[in-house]
């Protein structure tokens, strides 16, 4: 199923708002490991072994900036 920028930007928001919550309560590495497991879990459940691999090199070679004030914790 393929989704439009609208549902992939309502649901990162939707997330990032239960992950800022969670933050509240755990520390935001916690959280952050939490979040990354289900999302490796959900990878491994619905990709092939190379597709997977792919998504992993894909991740390692994305720089990505940090979250800016208020500090996430």
């Amino acid at each position: 199923m393929k989704h439009n920028d609208k549902d992939l930007e309502k649901i990162y928001q939707d997330v990032f708002a239960d992950a800022v919550e969670y933050m509240h309560d755990y520390e935001v590495q916690a959280v952050a490991a939490t979040y990354m497991a289900i999302a490796m879990r959900l990878y491994k459940t619905h990709l092939d072994e190379e597709e997977y691999k792919a998504m992993i090199q894909t991740v390692m070679d994305t720089e990505v900036k940090p979250y800016g004030e208020p500090k996430l914790h």
